[in-house]
């Protein structure tokens, strides 16, 4: 609660611009995205993302969304289909290196809150005794509810197709159960 309480203070002074004031150029936006999702070997998925960014100033942009992943697969044995579902609440803060009138290209970092429900399963190893020897290797299946918290890094390129369209492409590394790699196209309405 406390690193909210910084984040939040950080953002409230960034964002009253006493000598800085958003144009035509560097408006808000709500974007929503799809994309590719890769867990771990053997589990990938999509995910579904919707962000609302606005400029602190003319070279940073701050950032709000909510982002679902679903992933699944075989990944250690052909008889238990692992999973990874989650949903997360995203903050961010891009610098914004390059930007004209038509494009921008933007890098960033942020803090990511998601709230998961996996499936996995594990080997488990029995050895036997003297008398019958060798080892046995189960995969039982485990599920689990719960939440988990990390930093976020992306990188994404905008096309500004009109003054109120835009459409761009997005890659992030983000915590989903585990880190996750999500990458895909988005489009953009200004506000």
């Amino acid at each position: 609660m406390k690193q909210m309480f910084i984040l939040l203070l950080m953002a409230t002074a960034c964002t009253a611009r006493a000598q800085y004031s958003a144009d035509e150029n560097f408006p808000g936006r709500v974007r929503a995205g799809v994309g590719y999702v890769h867990d771990f070997p053997g589990l990938n998925g999509i995910g579904a993302y919707a962000e609302y960014s606005f400029p602190l100033n003319e070279w940073i942009q701050g950032g709000v969304g909510v982002r679902r992943v679903e992933t699944a697969g075989y990944p250690r044995t052909q008889t238990v289909r692992e999973y990874t579902k989650a949903t997360a609440l995203d903050f961010n803060l891009l610098f914004v290196p390059y930007h004209t009138e038509n494009a921008a290209f933007r890098i960033g970092t942020g803090y990511s809150f998601s709230f998961y429900n996996i499936r996995r399963s594990y080997p488990v190893y029995t050895a036997h005794t003297d008398q019958t020897p060798g080892t046995d290797v189960t995969y039982p299946q485990t599920d689990a509810k719960g939440r988990a918290r990390g930093l976020s890094v992306s990188a994404e390129y905008e096309y500004n197709i009109n003054s109120n369209f835009s459409a761009g492409a997005k890659i992030s590394v983000s915590k989903a159960y585990g880190s996750v790699i999500m990458g895909g196209p988005f489009v953009a309405i200004k506000l």
